[in-house]
Formats: C-alpha cells, sequence, structure tokens
C-alpha cells in the first residue's frame, strides 16, 4: 500500500469521520479523499507521470496535502519549497530538481516572477487568486476533474520516491533527501508504538509543510492512525494557545521558540490544556527550564527525540523520562539500529562520544544526483548522521555536538552541547551556544552567546563564577556574549557558523 491509498482507505472505513479543519474548509475522510482524487487526475492530464517532479511554494492550506497525496497516488515526486528561502536560494532547488510543474501560492508572485526569468519550468499553476501571468488557477483545473480513484495508483510501490526535502544547507548547498512511501509508512509506525497515537487524537499543525517536521511528526501519523487535523499557522502565540483549547488539541509538533512564544503572552495564565496528551519538540534542543513550566503550571509534558531529515525519528524520550533523564533525546525506535562509533567505526562503551550511525526502514533512498554525497553517508550501509553522542549506563542517547562543531582546545574535545547544558542549567539564561573561539595557545578555546530570560540580571564575571564546578575548567567559556536574539535557520537551529563569523571579524 503507498501512502496515497491511506486516503482511500480512510474514506471506506470511516467515510463520515471528521478528517481536516482549516480556516477555510472543513472534509471529513471521504470529502478528502474525492478532493485529492481531483487533484490526482488534474496532475495526470497535466501530464505529470510517475518519476516525475511537482514543485510546491506554499504556505499551508488544505490544498497542499491534497497535493502531497494526489503525488503519492499518481507516483509523482512532490518538492516542497520552504517560502522563507530568497529567491537565489529557491533557483538552486529548482535546477537541482527539475520539476515539471511550479504550484505556488498568490502571496509569493514576487518571488515566481523572479524565479521565472531564473528557471525553466514546464507549466506553472496559481493558488489562491486569480490567475496572472497566464498561469491557470489550480483550484479551477482541479474542480474540472474526476473524483474516481487515478488509474494509476497500484502501480506506485511502498520503496518508489514520494518526495524530496532540502535540507537547510547550513554546510553548504543544499541537498535534496529522496524519502519513500516507506520511509514515511515507518515514521507513523514509531508514533503508533511510541506515542500511542489512535484515531481518538487530534493534531494541530502549525509548523510549516515543506519541513519534515511537519509532515512526519503531525500529519502523516494522525492520519495513518485514522485521527483528525487543525490546520493553522504559527504566526500569533496567542491565536495558536487559542486554537489548542477551543479544538481541545491532543497534540502538537513545533520546534522550541515556538513552545517559548506561547508562556509568554496573556493568554497562557487562563489556558486549560487538561485535553493534551503531549507536545513533541523537535528542531533544537529544548531548554529545560521550558519543559519544566510546562509540566509544573499546566501538567503538559514533552515528548522529544532525535530526527533528521534522511531519516525522520530516530530516537524516542519517553514523558516519564523527560525530567530525570533531561538533556537526553532517549532511545532507538523500534525498527532503528543506532550505533556509536569511533572513527574506525567501532562500538563505543557507555559515556564514550562517537559518530551516530544508523541503518532501518527510516533511513533515505539518498541525495537527489549527488551519488558521491550519498556514498559518503552511507558508508558501509549505514548512514552516517554527522552528530556526535553518547549513551549512558542505562541505553538513553544524548547528542553532544556536530562532528564540525567539535571545539578542540589543547587536544581535548570540547562538546557544545555539554557547555550549553551547563549555562542553560542557571537561573538567569534562556538560551545559550558555544562556539569555538580562536586561541594562539590552546588552537580554540570556548565562547558562548547567552540569551537571558526576560529582567534577568547577570554579569559575565558572576556567569563565570556560577559555572565552577558544574563543568571541567577547559569547557568553561573564556568569552560570554550576551544577545537579544540568536540568527536560526528555517527550524528554528541557531546557525552557529554565523556566530563563529560574528567571532572572527571582532
Amino acid at each position: 500500500m503507498n501512502i496515497g491509498e491511506w486516503i482511500s482507505k480512510r474514506a471506506i472505513i470511516q467515510p463520515e469521520k471528521p478528517f481536516l479543519t482549516d480556516k477555510d474548509n472543513a472534509y471529513n475522510n471521504r470529502q478528502f479523499n474525492e478532493h485529492v482524487n481531483q487533484t490526482a487526475n488534474a496532475l495526470i492530464n497535466a501530464g505529470v507521470q510517475n518519476g516525475d517532479r511537482v514543485a510546491m511554494l506554499m504556505s499551508n492550506c488544505s490544498e497542499f496535502l491534497e497535493i502531497f497525496f494526489a503525488c503519492a497516488k499518481t507516483g509523482a515526486i512532490m518538492v516542497p519549497l520552504n517560502f522563507r528561502l530568497a529567491v537565489p536560494e529557491l533557483t538552486y532547488i529548482l535546477k537541482d530538481s527539475a520539476p515539471d510543474i511550479l504550484i505556488y501560492s498568490a502571496e509569493f508572485d514576487d518571488k515566481v516572477s523572479q524565479l521565472k526569468a531564473a528557471v525553466k519550468v514546464k507549466k506553472y499553476f496559481r493558488h489562491g487568486a486569480d490567475a496572472v501571468l497566464r498561469d491557470t488557477v489550480f483550484s479551477d483545473y482541479v474542480r474540472q476533474q474526476s473524483i474516481e480513484e487515478p488509474p494509476i495508483i497500484n502501480e506506485v510501490d511502498i520503496k518508489d520516491p514520494l518526495f524530496i526535502m532540502y535540507t537547510s544547507g547550513t554546510t553548504g548547498d543544499p541537498k535534496g533527501a529522496i524519502l519513500t512511501h516507506q520511509n514515511i509508512l515507518f515514521g507513523a509506525i514509531h508514533s503508533l508504538l511510541g506515542y500511542g497515537v489512535d484515531r481518538s487524537y487530534k493534531s494541530l499543525v502549525v509548523a510549516p509543510l515543506f519541513h519534515i517536521g511537519a509532515l512526519a511528526a503531525s500529519v502523516t501519523p494522525i492520519i495513518y492512525a485514522g485521527g483528525s487535523i487543525v490546520l493553522s499557522s504559527f504566526y500569533n502565540a496567542a491565536e495558536v494557545l487559542n486554537i489548542i483549547c477551543k479544538e481541545k488539541i491532543n497534540y502538537m509538533f513545533a520546534v522550541p521558540v515556538m513552545f517559548q512564544l506561547m508562556t509568554d503572552v496573556e493568554e497562557w495564565k487562563g489556558a486549560d490544556l487538561s485535553h493534551v496528551h503531549f507536545f513533541i519538540s523537535g528542531g533544537a534542543p529544548i531548554p529545560l527550564p521550558v519543559i519544566k513550566k510546562y509540566q509544573e503550571e499546566k501538567g503538559v509534558g514533552f515528548v522529544q527525540g532525535y530526527a533528521l531529515t534522511e531519516t525522520g525519528r530516530l530516537t524516542s524520550l519517553d514523558l516519564d523520562d523527560s525530567i530525570l533523564k533531561a538533556g537526553s533525546v532517549g532511545k532507538e525506535v523500534f525498527h532503528i539500529t543506532l550505533r556509536i562509533v569511533d572513527e574506525k567505526g567501532n562500538d563505543l562503551p557507555p559515556n564514550q562520544p562517537g559518530e551516530i550511525i544508523v541503518k532501518g526502514p527510516n533511513v533515505f533512498q539518498g541525495y537527489w544526483r549527488k551519488e558521491a554525497a550519498t556514498d559518503a553517508a552511507m558508508k558501509g550501509g549505514w548512514f552516517h548522521t554527522g552528530d556526535m553522542g553518547k549513551r549512558d549506563e542505562d541505553g538513553f542517547v544524548y547528542i553532544v555536538g556536530r562532528k564540525v562543531e567539535m571545539i578542540i582546545s589543547s587536544g581535548e574535545n570540547i562538546y557544545p552541547v555539554e557547555v550549553e547544558r551547563a549555562i542553560q542549567s542557571l537561573p538567569q539564561v534562556k538560551e545559550a551556544a558555544a562556539v569555538g573561539m580562536p586561541d594562539a595557545k590552546r588552537g580554540e578555546v570556548v565562547a558562548a552567546y547567552v540569551l537571558l530570560q526576560k529582567d534577568a540580571k547577570i554579569t559575565e564575571n558572576e556567569m563565570l563564577a556560577a559555572l565552577q564546578g558544574k563543568i571541567a575548567n577547559y569547557k568553561i567559556p573564556k568569552k560570554i556574549i550576551f544577545v537579544e536574539e540568536f540568527p536560526r535557520n528555517q527550524s528554528g537551529k541557531v546557525l552557529k557558523r554565523v556566530l563563529k563569523n560574528r567571532l572572527e571579524e571582532k
């Protein structure tokens, strides 16, 4: 069964059960399947064949998911585009993926007009407004199509590519990770096994759908389980909190900064979150003070884990362990084999840091048109994550940093996460980021950028004194830089290369 057939099957099993709600639409399972079928037939009649790419520059809306599942039913490969990217970045991705069709929201007219001058795409469809520049309105075209299942649905195999998700490109040009139907299936299975998601669950989707976290954590597991979705965007923390309460949402995936923002609004005090089973935080480590605030003030816990674009979720930290094992990403999920190895590929004992390598049905097919990069990442049949981690005596995994971010000071390896955790344990600190700073004697020493809690006060010397005894002396930063905000990528991760560049410019 390919992923598109999930929609067909739900329409058979529970046709009248609510499926999706957004600000403009409300569909049950049968109605949504009919829309997906019309969209699939529209793609076929537009000349899209199995393996062709369909690019999407769209904000969160029901049509985004209709196109996603229509591609799944027809064998087309969806290429979701990050609408926050600049035109040159989008140009690179479009040239690399070579889509036959680009479907774009009207709000991105300016970007698309520039893209048309830089990239050749066979056909453009416009979503959300009247046709301009001879681009057909996609909804008008879709409404002309049959609601019957597309004739080629049974020709799409579970191991076929489903979409190409481009990495953030923090260390170079973005690479297109090819995710298959099988990858997404096992991601959903792990949510059912690990989180207990079932058909009674209602998920709020606010993270952008071009992001793997939104699709693989908020959408596909709930559909596989037979639950329902409320679709929105995270433009306003108070509005999101109100939706959670009004719709009695059971879970939501978001990046840590979103959860932090929700605690800062006036509506937080009176918000009843008793119906929330858990929240999922991803994209970056969530600070312990945020976890404690939700647990102590609202009785809501966080399910955390470790996930990559190329693999989906690899580990899970259960609610019961979220405080006791704070800082851990949990243990590997059911169908994944995870190892921590040295430079020669030898398994390391507990508490010894090494590179995390994995194998399993979650792991992607490879990088689009980048055979050398794929071979390098899949040495020996194991995906080499580039992340450094360790296990404790109980088998819990801790991420200690990116391999390329490790700080080497006088021959000692310093992992940024260890320093950041120590700094974030101070009550005045909201978030911290540690980077290597050039040093004539030691090669590198630690510098830390620190964001303080609102109205908190602490000097650099006071902070350095407070860190004594929390970590080894050689790990204590030689410089503290207080900031108002951090540079981040679209996933919410702090861009440490930008922070390092700032040090070098001083």
